[in-house]
């Protein structure tokens, strides 16, 4: 009996030590017109099964992405990449019944029709560039 719970010990005291982290390190820029664009949602929409990444660019128009953590990534596969506005403060409400002002032309916000695609892949650098042009 005591050989056996030795034998469960070692297994998981293996297993534990050779886990893999499902998710990958994931950077970029967003430039608008060859300029960075400071306060940028960027999020990674999987095609097919994944779990959605997302980041904020600084003011250098750098991002991080996080799915399950802070930064730590995307899940490997195939993404359309949407862009959206992120407000630190609450921008100023347009008159009743307009949309919020937006730098991005629209289908940059839709999955459906935005022309961003990324291949997120184990083992290489993961750093994507976008150049939006408005």
């Amino acid at each position: 009996m005591r050989r056996a719970a030795y034998m469960v010990l070692a297994v998981l005291f293996t297993l534990s030590g050779c886990t893999k982290s499902d998710t990958i390190p994931v950077t970029g820029i967003i430039t608008l017109n060859g300029q960075p664009t400071e306060n940028t949602e960027v999020m990674f929409n999987p095609q097919g099964p994944g779990r959605m990444a997302t980041g904020y660019t600084d003011a250098s128009g750098r991002f991080k992405l996080s799915t399950a953590k802070p930064d730590d990534g995307a899940v490997p596969g195939d993404y359309v990449v949407t862009l959206g506005e992120h407000y630190d403060k609450a921008p100023p409400l347009p008159p009743r019944g307009q949309p919020l002002p937006m730098r991005f032309p629209q289908d940059y916000g839709d999955p459906a029709k935005s022309p961003l695609k990324a291949h997120v892949e184990r083992g290489q650098k993961n750093e994507f560039p976008f150049e939006v042009k408005k």
